[in-house]
């Protein structure tokens, strides 16, 4: 009995399909263990002659129907296949000898799984520096991958090199047959929700005879931005990495990509300006912007100016406020006039803002869902009693949830860390005050210990001041503490595996950004307002993460206490 069967469609491809199919008669897999079925969908060319003059030594089965694209091909080769597994192949695939054992051998190891090989670009001598700038990249994430970087997900499961079992794939009904591309991560995102698991097979290594240039490529990245939107619309679940990643990065970038977005640049400007770069770094990073913008002018043309369009191009952006400023105290870095915060949050809700709880987002990061558009976090930091006193009357007028992040051992003192700082001195909240805060639904998390550098502890005190934090405030609380916020804003590889084995659910940097569904959860982005900012910086700071964007000079300690 057979256990495998190749699927290859195929459409006006000879050369290249005959290159395919010898390949395939070149497998340490013994020839008997597997059929190969070269579904010719439509082709006018000499396929059909081609085959039947080719001489392999395994079982070459051929099906020929009416032009109906790749997916129908496809889905007409599980349809005839005999095996228990079916490997799909493009019909511009040489795999290495031993690409079908390696399929075969994880197929039968695994029970149930999507197997997915290495694929590697052969470019023509003729290829220009975008495709060069392509084939690099496509060796980037590969890379990765075979270095147990990044773990696969159903978005890198490309059906040029990909193997299932054939009951799993009928009984998921195929590959649909209305999408323009996308198709295969489409159904392997649900074979993966039917139970299936995702396996990388890095000796499973085909090699793929690659002729595109820059007009398939932007054309293509087009494409892809098309078909993740009309995946997301079909089903809100296939919200794709790159569909959520608009506003990740730096405030620089965000504005040069709204501007090339309103402007409506053709890329094919922006390809011949990388004809004349020399730099390598300079070309690549070029490349990834025009595929970007490529991306994003496909996803306008699905969305125009609707609703949908404001929430993949939003961010959210997370307030960091210290203290409110007591009667007559003048205005500083850490330090807000009360009747100015009030202004503040006045003016977000006529803005028209939606101050939503931090939990909230880590709630949609978590279920990787979309959030309204105009969305923005609060939280506090140190817990003075002025948050008390003074703060939570103007949130709770205004209907907005916040988050305060307390420094345990300090609860009911005063600020003793900051020793020649404005908040020097500065009494903090009492457990009443935070018990009585946490009834009426404010979120509290934890700020360490004693607020030290933690970067400048030995790992044992580090885990006491981050771990110790948790415990100390679930002990006079009485509530879970899922939130960590960074002293000073500094953390580092060996401050974040802390973290994590502390359970927190998030870690709260002084990094400024907007924050996307795919920003690290553990390295959330935050604008701090300070006491003496206009609303001109709380607008810039909404709007690009950070609230010194387009000012010439940046102020002076802006950073946390």
């Amino acid at each position: 009995m057979i256990d495998l069967s190749v699927v290859i469609p195929t459409y006006n491809r000879s050369v290249r399909l005959k290159s395919c199919l010898e390949a395939l008669a070149r497998q340490t897999q013994s020839a008997s263990d597997f059929e190969v079925i070269v579904v010719i969908d439509g082709s006018t060319d000499d396929t059909v002659e081609t085959l039947k003059k080719l001489n392999v030594p395994y079982l070459l089965r051929t099906v020929w129907q009416q032009n109906k694209g790749q997916p129908s091909a496809l889905n007409e080769g599980i349809k005839q296949a005999s095996g228990r597994y079916c490997l799909f192949l493009d019909d511009d695939i040489i795999a290495d000898p031993q690409l079908v054992a390696e399929h075969l051998e994880a197929q039968r190891e695994h029970e149930k799984a999507v197997v997915v090989g290495q694929i590697k670009l052969q470019l023509p001598a003729h290829a220009d520096w975008y495709a060069i700038a392509f084939a690099q990249g496509w060796r980037d994430h590969y890379d990765q991958l075979n270095k147990r970087n990044t773990g696969l997900t159903w978005e890198d499961c490309y059906s040029g090199n990909m193997s299932a079992p054939r009951e799993s794939l009928l009984s998921a009904g195929g590959f649909v047959l209305d999408m323009i591309r996308g198709y295969d991560v489409e159904l392997v995102y649900r074979l993966e929700k039917q139970g299936l698991s995702l396996l990388y097979v890095p000796g499973a290594v085909a090699c793929q005879d690659e002729q595109k240039g820059f007009h398939e490529l932007s054309q293509d990245a087009e494409n892809a931005g098309k078909a993740d939107v009309l995946n997301y619309q079909q089903n809100t679940q296939l919200l794709s990495q790159a569909l959520a990643s608009f506003s990740q990065g730096s405030w620089r970038k965000l504005l040069l990509r709204r501007l090339l977005l309103a402007i409506r640049i053709p890329p094919r400007i922006l390809e011949q300006l990388g004809r004349g770069l020399k730099n390598p770094a300079h070309r690549s990073a070029l490349y990834g912007f025009i595929q970007w913008l490529c991306y994003w002018r496909g996803v306008r043309q699905m969305v125009g100016k609707t609703g949908l369009w404001q929430q993949l191009t939003s961010g959210v952006p997370i307030l960091m406020y210290h203290a409110i400023g007591l009667p007559h105290e003048p205005a500083g870095p850490f330090v807000i006039p009360a009747e100015r915060f009030s202004r503040q949050m006045n003016w977000l809700k006529k803005m028209g803002y939606h101050p939503i709880p931090l939990k909230q987002f880590l709630d949609c990061q978590q279920n990787f869902r979309l959030l309204p558009p105009r969305c923005v976090v609060i939280t506090f930091d140190d817990g003075y009693a002025d948050n008390y006193t003074h703060a939570y009357p103007i949130l709770r007028h205004y209907n907005i949830p916040v988050t305060i992040f307390l420094v345990s051992s300090y609860v009911g003192l005063t600020n003793g860390w900051d020793q020649n700082g404005q908040l020097s001195g500065r009494p903090l909240m009492s457990c009443a005050q935070i018990q009585e805060l946490i009834s009426q639904g404010v979120h509290v998390g934890a700020h360490s210990c004693t607020h030290p550098e933690l970067t400048a502890l030995s790992s044992a005190q580090a885990e006491e001041e981050i771990i110790g934090s948790r415990q100390q405030l679930e002990s006079k609380l009485g509530v879970s503490i899922d939130f960590f916020a960074f002293p000073y804003g500094k953390y580092d590889p060996s401050i974040l595996a802390i973290m994590q084995r502390a359970d927190f659910l998030a870690g709260c940097t002084i990094e400024t950004g907007l924050n996307t569904l795919i920003t690290p959860s553990s390295r959330l982005r935050r604008t701090e307002i300070q006491g003496t900012d206009s609303l001109a910086r709380l607008w810039l700071a909404l709007w690009t993460g950070d609230a010194e964007a387009l000012w010439w000079h940046r102020k002076p300690n802006r950073r946390s206490p």
